[in-house]
């Protein structure tokens, strides 16, 4: 990549910013370079538009409260910056990325950062579609890091104190705090929850995460001028009980337990003993399917099915049933109503077809947006393993030095 000096200007205040002022500063035409930057031209001149819209429309009354629950990494994490200082964004700030500044997220110590908002790159759209048709929306923020079972209480606890029910979108680990929340009230309490892309039987991404192979652990290590993917997966990504509670479930006597540290490969990180050992326990506490939920589940991309050992590592088959990180067999809860679409998992909560079935559903308790078969593919699987996942990477990236149009691509990729 080629590195140019980048002038300093309020490039950065979107990673600091709260999503209501960010949805405030689109609306008003604020904040233009640094927003254009941070979504790109395209999408930022689309949320302009939305976000004008948006703020002249009013909440139809009796309308429900929508809580859009975002997934795994959705939130941003803030620590203190000191005495009248507002809190310092860790996550997710490229700037403190390529400071070392991902250790700090690390568990138990990072356990004094605090939830700072959504990250709006992924669900600004949703929001502002769903005011534009006097629904009454709004994002709940909770520490990823965490075990489903405190983010479910906490995500409880803000239900109870509503003063009307309420209607959950969980996307990717969102519905799995969501569904944990459902557990813990009484069923008047949640009038519906939607899935986007949950991972209701787990992911292989969790593994690749914790083992330094996945893609994502792997970008923002290019990022980091001061790690490696690997102490990233061993010191900070293997730390957070929530990305354990994760792991694919063992569905049948040929798959491996990952729930056993033994099955793990000694070469390369490797998960911890104590942490592996609570997950069972916490899923068995989410709520089962019943008549409120419903599901979309996102296919046709390259996907991560199933994990194998060969020796000193894993190997992992790919096939284009999922949505790139959530194999459609994983998200697939029985006996729930289920909608498709052909998307990647992070543009889930994005995607306009997506946006337009979760409208018609709330208002009609059914779409035509979105099929609801979709045929499993039988194409050949391929295969790659934790040494050819570590290959190939490239060069690290000086965030200070690059200009718009690369921090654009950057986020982009980040997100993707």
């Amino acid at each position: 990549m080629t590195i140019r000096i980048r002038p300093a200007a309020d490039a950065d205040w979107a990673f600091h910013a709260d999503a209501a002022a960010v949805l405030e500063a689109l609306a008003a035409r604020r904040h233009g370079a640094a927003l254009r930057e941070y979504f790109g031209a395209a999408v930022h001149a689309e949320l302009t538009r939305l976000a004008g819209v948006a703020a002249k429309t009013r909440v139809r009354r009796g309308t429900p409260r929508i809580l859009i629950v975002p997934g795994i990494m959705g939130t941003k994490l803030a620590g203190s910056a000191g005495a009248r200082r507002p809190p310092r964004v860790l996550w997710l700030d490229p700037g403190c990325i390529g400071t070392g500044g991902m250790q700090a997220l690390a568990l138990p110590a990072g356990r004094a950062l605090r939830p700072a908002g959504i990250v709006p790159l992924s669900y600004a759209r949703l929001k502002l579609e769903l005011q534009i048709h006097g629904f009454d929306a709004e994002f709940h923020a909770y520490d990823w890091r965490l075990g489903l079972d405190e983010s479910g209480t906490a995500l409880a606890a803000r239900i109870a104190a509503e003063t009307k029910p309420v209607i959950l979108v969980g996307h990717s680990m969102g519905g799995l705090v969501a569904r944990m929340a459902a557990a813990m009230l009484p069923q008047q309490r949640v009038r519906s929850l939607i899935l986007l892309g949950t991972p209701n039987f787990g992911s292989y991404a969790p593994v690749m995460a914790i083992r330094g192979t996945y893609p994502f652990v792997r970008r923002l290590a290019m990022l980091d001028l001061a790690h490696s993917p690997e102490f990233l997966a061993k010191n900070v990504f293997a730390t957070f009980p929530g990305l354990y509670q994760l792991l694919p479930e063992r569905r049948s006597s040929a798959e491996i337990d990952l729930y056993d540290a033994a099955r793990w490969p000694a070469a390369g990180p490797v998960p911890n003993p104590e942490l592996l050992g609570k997950i069972a326990a916490v899923r068995a506490r989410l709520a089962p399917a019943d008549a409120r939920m419903l599901q979309i589940i996102g296919v046709d991309r390259q996907t991560v099915v199933g994990v194998s050992r060969a020796g000193r590592q894993f190997v992992y088959t790919i096939s284009r049933n999922g949505d790139g990180t959530v194999p459609r067999a994983r998200a697939l809860l029985p006996g729930l109503r289920t909608y498709y679409v052909d998307e990647w998992h992070g543009q889930l909560a994005n995607n306009g077809r997506v946006i337009r079935a979760i409208i018609e559903l709330l208002r009609r308790g059914r779409t035509r947006a979105l099929p609801q078969h979709w045929t499993v593919r039988r194409a050949r699987r391929e295969r790659i393993d934790d040494t050819s996942l570590r290959a190939g990477d490239g060069p690290k990236i000086d965030w200070r030095r690059l200009d718009a149009e690369q921090r654009t691509a950057t986020i982009e990729e980040l997100h993707r």
